[in-house]
């Protein structure tokens, strides 16, 4: 896995990028959806690589185990770190299905 030491400043002001399109960052270079990879694959290796056998707190099937960590939200404190659990395979798509479906009712909760 490639580490950049780069801090990352995409620039979100026309002519260089807009808001909804950010612009390569004006250190390294490196596109916004490029970033946005390496970041994706950086939580996929923490999931897999800290995964463990053991019995799920779920549904108490004793299986391979994975690293589930709701993402932060803008209404979070800054400090505030989700908590972290362990879970099988079928019940970390149930617990991050209900995340999104509880983020999804909050928002449709704010537009109304």
């Amino acid at each position: 896995m490639k580490v950049s030491l780069c801090k990352h400043r995409f620039p979100i002001q026309p002519p260089r990028g807009s808001f909804g399109a950010p612009g390569p960052c004006t250190d390294c270079g490196i596109t916004w959806d490029q970033r946005q990879a390496e970041l994706r694959k950086q939580d996929e290796a923490l999931i897999v690589g800290s995964s463990r056998d053991g019995k799920c707190p779920d549904c108490n099937h004793t299986r391979r185990l994975f690293r589930f960590q709701p993402p932060a939200q803008a209404w979070d404190e800054p400090d505030y770190e989700p908590p972290v659990t362990f879970l099988c395979m079928g019940c970390w798509d149930k617990a991050a299905e209900a995340h999104d479906e509880k983020v999804k009712a909050l928002y449709a909760e704010l537009a109304a």
